[in-house]
């Protein structure tokens, strides 16, 4: 099979090299078109990899780990440019978006995981060994039949890889986590283990009411509790890490905080209901982060 991953970052990069190591045919399309190629380091092995455009003109598998304001000019390329017939879009991003089940391709599966990882200058770090699932974005197709060959190449090049035909329920109890952590973590400025030293449980509980709220008026399941003890649980495996989202603050990058704490409160509105503390949580970081 022929693989495009979309840009540079850590997770497409790790994907990248993972699935050459199997063998796979794999291209970048960067963010920039000035290079007609790009080397990514991976434990002290270098990998040399061709740039893609669009369109694309064979059968080819994308695979996007993009950041969520991200998401709406990437489909727009891709519907601007068909893919060919026996291709797909395979997408991973943090939060949610407004109006994702108008914008997203039939043929798309959404990729969520635990993995972590970091790039340094050309480096790739797999800084954290997790799992992850894969499943139809589109929850009309949510019952059909998983796509056994790029099932196979993903679980091969990065396991361990589950399929979800409910994979809006595992994006569900990911949005939770990252708004129950990331937040918080710009706002005392510290690195995730810290937040145990704040005493947030009420808060994050608060917040987890009004995110469970707002799933189960989507038709998803959620309690209240079992998040703020997950949430628990990631900043104790992940203690010594500073959150995306206070990278992103400290390199004065755009956050994500508009598609999690945000998109609760938003939709929450949408569904007739405030949701104060995710509000609060959204208001601080984009205040904090306003440059």
């Amino acid at each position: 099979m022929h693989w495009a991953v979309i840009g540079t970052g850590a997770i497409g990069s790790l994907m990248a090299v993972n699935l050459r190591r199997i063998g796979e045919h794999v291209s970048i399309k960067p963010r920039h078109a000035n290079h007609s190629s790009i080397s990514i380091i991976h434990n002290a092995h270098s990998y040399e990899f061709s740039t893609t455009t669009l369109p694309l003109t064979q059968p080819t598998q994308i695979f996007a780990a993009v950041k969520a304001y991200q998401v709406e000019a990437l489909l727009q390329e891709l519907s601007q440019a068909p893919l060919p017939e026996g291709s797909s879009l395979i997408i991973s991003y943090n939060g949610m978006l407004d109006n994702e089940s108008m914008i997203m391709p039939e043929r798309a599966l959404h990729w969520v995981t635990t993995h972590g990882a970091y790039r340094h200058e050309n480096e790739v770090v797999h800084a954290g060994m997790g799992e992850s699932w894969l499943g139809w974005a589109q929850v009309e197709r949510a019952s059909s039949s998983r796509p056994a060959e790029v099932f196979s190449a993903l679980n091969n090049a990065l396991p361990l890889l589950n399929w979800s035909p409910a994979i809006n329920q595992r994006r569900w109890q990911k949005l939770a986590v990252n708004c129950l952590i990331n937040a918080f973590t710009v706002i005392h400025n510290c690195r995730n283990g810290e937040l145990l030293q704040h005493h947030l449980h009420h808060d994050q509980l608060v917040v987890a009411e009004e995110i469970c709220w707002l799933a189960q008026h989507r038709g998803v399941q959620l309690v209240p509790e079992k998040l703020v003890q997950q949430a628990h649980q990631v900043v104790k495996n992940t203690a010594n890490n500073f959150s995306s989202m206070l990278m992103d603050v400290r390199q004065r990058r755009q956050t994500e905080i508009d598609y999690l704490n945000g998109f609760v409160a938003r939709q929450s509105a949408v569904a007739g209901r405030a949701a104060p503390a995710n509000e609060k949580l959204w208001r601080q970081v984009q205040a904090i982060s306003a440059f």
